[in-house]
């Protein structure tokens, strides 16, 4: 169920990528945020609440449900909702469509839209790294929380991850932070990982190793940017692969065709979860 679930989700999001913004999880907070009581969107607790309560909700309506087909229905469209909402493929397309087509304001607006999102360390950005931190958002981290805990869990992460947006104090702000790095803190080195199959597994392991030997930072959120810096550069590592054994690494010779290498690398890594997805099912169905 859950890897039907997933299959029939990825294709839904693929096909319906344009049409799904006013369907998406932002969206809904969007207009759930102003409907609730005054007091409680003044509490730096905000965030738990809304998350963990939306979350406990959609398990308990998925407890309602009594029928195969009622199930898959229900697990697809909840993780439907969390995915996208527009898929990265879509965006790294307009980005190189706008380069070729020498369009320097689409670029820049593109560009920042990628970087829309978590944020590692100054000297761990780029824009190769934004964007598997925006696969990891957009699709690994929701479909992990998924594989684990079923559509309780895709909307747990998927309301973490954007509850951050409408919240009004610093104290719910800095809460939503907290909430979406503690709910991230595997998911995204797994991400990692998987990216790592995907391409050169060596110069991932190698890119955690360096990344985790560096002294931590002093401020409170440091271990939340931490976990983006790894994902961005395990991931960006990733990127290297030998053709043939001792041929040495091959690297993408422009800019366009390492963007291209990037959307095959997800494409890669989903097959690979998607495999693990059915190992993970097989073994739940036999238990």
């Amino acid at each position: 169920m859950t890897l039907l679930a997933l299959l029939l989700a990825l294709g839904l999001e693929r096909l319906l990528s344009t049409h799904r913004d006013g369907g998406s999880v932002s969206a809904l907070l969007e207009q759930l945020w102003p409907r609730l009581p005054g007091f409680l969107r003044q509490q730096s607790f905000a965030p738990w609440l809304l998350a963990l309560g939306l979350a406990a909700l959609t398990g308990w309506l998925y407890d309602q449900v009594h029928t195969l087909l009622a199930e898959l229905l229900f697990s697809t469209t909840a993780l439907l909702v969390c995915l996208g909402p527009r898929d990265l493929a879509e965006d790294v397309q307009r980005l190189r469509a706008a380069r070729a087509a020498g369009d320097a304001a689409t670029v820049a607006r593109l560009t920042r839209l990628l970087h829309h999102g978590p944020t590692p360390d100054a000297d761990h950005r780029s824009l190769l790294g934004a964007l598997f931190i925006q696969s990891h958002e957009r699709r690994f981290g929701t479909c992990l929380w998924f594989i684990v805990a079923g559509p309780a869990g895709a909307v747990l992460y998927r309301v973490a991850s954007r509850i951050g947006t409408v919240m009004e104090s610093p104290g719910a702000q800095r809460q939503a932070a907290l909430l979406h790095g503690l709910l991230a803190w595997v998911p995204a080195r797994l991400t990692a990982l998987l990216f790592g199959l995907a391409g050169s597994m060596d110069d991932a392991l190698e890119a955690l190793k360096r990344v985790h030997a560096e002294p931590p930072s002093p401020d409170q959120a440091g271990w939340q940017r931490r976990t983006w810096n790894l994902l961005a550069e395990a991931a960006n590592a990733s990127l290297d692969w030998e053709d043939a054994p001792g041929s040495g690494p091959m690297i993408a010779s422009s800019l366009d065709a390492t963007l291209a290498e990037v959307l095959r690398m997800e494409t890669r890594a989903t097959l690979i979860l998607l495999a693990l997805a059915a190992v993970f099912s097989a073994g739940v169905w036999v238990a």
